[in-house]
């Protein structure tokens, strides 16, 4: 669900880009009508009369200066004009999206990539400290909600250490056995 929701935002992009551009075009096209009317007007006055044909003259660079502006956009736009996914690609991302743990895995990803997949996929989460517990709910781009609880870490004690429940055993081996045979026994 969430690589389709990105091919649709894909989409969506490229509708939103083609209508900027469309409206660009238009600002264009008036940009260019008006500063063709400043020319007219320009033409159109007496030489003799400076004021008016300087305020004319302004004028009518001011509608140019437009002009180019309104170009510039618009070059701009196609510089920077997004791909549009082939149908090829299109099936590659669907298909990538159902099988997860292969595109996290693939060899050229990257952690910005995966960051990237996880964003996509995970709309939210909401975690609370309860007491020793950490309690967690993973909202999913699809509607899905998975809840996870975990044991919250001790003052002192990190996933490096060994479990509670291992000290009695190695004092009983350590009756018997030397640290060594202790240690790789333990891993």
């Amino acid at each position: 669900m969430g690589i389709e929701a990105a091919v649709q935002a894909i989409e969506t992009s490229k509708a939103q880009s083609a209508e900027k551009r469309r409206q660009i075009e238009l600002a264009l096209e008036q940009a260019r009508y008006e500063a063709a009317h400043a020319q007219r007007q320009y033409d159109a006055v007496d030489p003799d009369n400076r004021l008016v044909a300087g305020e004319l003259e302004r004028r009518w660079n001011a509608a140019l200066a437009v002009v180019r502006e309104r170009e510039a956009e618009l070059n701009a736009l196609e510089t920077k004009k997004p791909e549009a996914l082939s149908e090829a690609e299109r099936q590659e991302l669907l298909h990538m999206g159902a099988d997860l743990e292969r595109a996290w895995h693939q060899a050229n990803a990257t952690s910005v990539t995966r960051k990237r997949n996880i964003r996509t996929v995970v709309r939210e989460i909401v975690v609370r400290v309860e007491n020793d517990r950490i309690e967690m709910v993973v909202h999913w781009q699809g509607g899905d909600h998975t809840t996870l609880s975990v044991m919250k870490n001790k003052l002192g004690h990190h996933r490096w250490g060994a479990a509670p429940e291992i000290e009695p055993l190695i004092r009983a081996l350590a009756r018997q056995l030397p640290d060594k045979a202790i240690a790789a026994l333990l891993n």
